[in-house]
C-alpha cells in the first residue's frame, strides 16, 4: 500500500490534508482540517464538515470520466492504469476551478504551476481530443487531464485565449454543430453573459467546436450537483422550484434564480436536450471574497437535436392546435426575456449551419427541422 500525504489547496490557501492511497486512487482519511471555508462545497456535509467519502467522490469526478469516447485507448498509450493517475500528475488542477493538491515533501507554488498563468503543451490534448500523439512520452502536465464529459475535447491557447475544443461522436460529427446552433438561439434569446458561445473549429481535416474559458480572474464553477447535495427536494416542488430555493440559499434573488433556471430548460427544450446533467450548469463564486456572484453562462448543448437517435420521425406542425401546447403556459408566458418574434428565421439558420456538416443527409436535416418546429412553434403562436 503507497499511501502519501497531500494537502488540499484553494489557490495559496491550504484547505485541508489527507492520506492518499496512489495504488488504488482513494482517499484514505482526512488528516487535519485547515481553511475550510475555502473548501469546495461538494466536500462539505449539511454541517459544513469535511467527509472522507465526499472528497474521495469530488476526487473522482474531478478526472476524465470512464465513460469518454475511446478511453480505453487513451489509457494504453499513456500507459497508466486510470485516469486519476492522470490527475495526480498534474497536481489535479483544472481551468474550472483553482483547487490543487500539494506534495509536503515537494511543495509547489500556485504562481508557477496553474494554467490560467503559465503555458502548457499539447501533448495530451491531441490524445484527450481523439487525435494521435506528436511525442512518444507526452507531457501530462496538462489541463487535459481534468476535462470531464463524455465527448473527447482539449484545453488549448489559441491567440492567448484558454479555449476548450470539443469533438462530436460518430461519423455524423453532429454535436459540434449542435454547440454552433445552440450558441445561435441563445443569442437570439438570451443577454450575452448568459451563455458561452460556441464557433466551428477545423484542425487537419476534421471539424470541432471551440469556446472560451468562461471564469474571469479568481472565480470558480460550481456546479448545481453541489449546490443541491445537501438539500432534500419537497414534494410539494417541482425541479426548477427547488433549484431557485437552493439558489436563494447562495444569495440570489428569487426572480433571478427561477429567469435563470427556466433559460436553461427552455433553451433545452427548443433544441430537443434530453435532459440537463446537474454537473452542466450552476454558478459563479469567487474564490477571494467566497461570494456567489452570477449565474455561470449555459454550456454544453451538443447532446441535443436528436444527435443519437438513428432515425428521425417528426409530424408536421399544426398551427391550429398549437395553443394548447402545455410548454408555453408552464415556462415561457410573462417572462419578459422570452420575445418569440426573435425566433422568427432560427429553422432557416439551423439549415444553414447543418449543411456545412458534408457528413450529414439532407433528409436528416429536414426531420430535425420539423422536430424543432414541434418543440417551439407552439410558444411562437401563442
Amino acid at each position: 500500500m503507497d499511501d502519501k500525504r497531500y494537502t488540499l489547496m484553494n489557490k495559496n490557501r491550504p484547505v485541508l490534508d489527507f492520506l492518499y492511497n496512489l495504488d488504488t486512487h482513494h482517499v484514505v482519511k482526512i488528516l487535519k482540517r485547515r481553511e475550510l471555508d475555502f473548501a469546495p462545497p461538494a466536500i462539505l456535509d449539511m454541517k459544513g464538515n469535511p467527509t472522507r467519502a465526499a472528497l474521495d467522490g469530488w476526487w473522482l469526478r474531478r478526472a476524465i470520466p470512464a465513460s469518454r469516447a475511446q478511453i480505453q485507448r487513451l489509457i494504453a498509450e499513456l500507459h497508466v492504469d486510470s485516469t486519476l493517475a492522470l490527475a495526480e500528475k498534474n497536481f489535479g488542477l483544472s481551468l474550472s476551478d483553482r483547487y490543487w493538491i500539494n506534495d509536503p515533501e515537494n511543495p509547489q507554488n500556485w504562481d508557477d504551476i496553474n494554467f490560467f498563468d503559465n503555458d502548457f503543451t499539447e501533448d495530451l490534448g491531441l490524445l484527450t481530443l481523439g487525435q494521435d500523439s506528436s511525442s512518444d512520452n507526452p507531457n501530462l502536465m496538462s489541463p487535459n487531464s481534468t476535462v470531464g464529459g463524455d465527448l473527447n475535447k482539449k484545453w488549448t491557447i489559441l491567440n492567448g485565449v484558454r479555449m476548450l475544443v470539443k469533438s462530436g461522436t460518430g461519423f455524423v460529427n453532429q454535436e459540434v454543430y449542435n454547440e454552433v446552433i445552440a450558441t445561435h438561439l441563445h443569442k437570439r434569446l438570451l443577454a450575452d453573459t448568459d451563455y458561452v458561445p460556441y464557433s466551428l473549429h477545423q484542425e487537419g481535416k476534421r471539424i470541432y467546436c471551440a469556446c472560451p474559458n468562461m471564469l474571469h480572474e479568481d472565480e470558480e464553477f460550481i456546479p448545481a450537483i453541489d449546490i443541491v447535495q445537501n438539500h432534500k427536494k419537497p414534494d410539494s416542488l417541482d425541479e426548477a422550484q427547488f433549484l431557485t430555493c437552493c439558489f436563494e440559499r447562495l444569495g440570489f434573488e428569487k426572480a433571478e434564480s427561477f429567469s435563470f433556471v427556466m433559460k436553461v430548460f427552455a433553451c433545452d427544450h427548443i433544441l430537443g436536450k434530453p435532459g440537463r446533467d446537474l454537473q452542466s450548469f450552476g454558478v459563479i463564486r469567487n474564490v477571494e471574497s467566497l461570494a456567489y456572484t452570477r449565474f455561470a453562462p449555459i454550456f454544453g448543448t451538443g447532446n441535443s437535436l436528436w444527435c443519437n437517435v438513428e432515425s428521425l420521425d417528426f409530424p408536421q406542425v399544426d398551427k391550429r392546435t398549437i395553443n394548447s401546447f402545455d410548454f408555453q403556459q408552464t415556462l415561457l408566458v410573462g417572462y419578459k426575456w422570452y420575445e418569440p418574434d426573435k425566433l422568427d428565421g432560427f429553422t432557416n439558420e439551423v439549415r444553414s449551419i447543418l449543411s456545412h456538416n458534408p457528413n450529414m443527409p439532407p433528409a436528416r436535416i429536414e426531420s430535425i427541422i420539423r422536430g424543432i418546429d414541434c418543440r417551439w412553434q407552439p410558444c411562437r403562436f401563442r
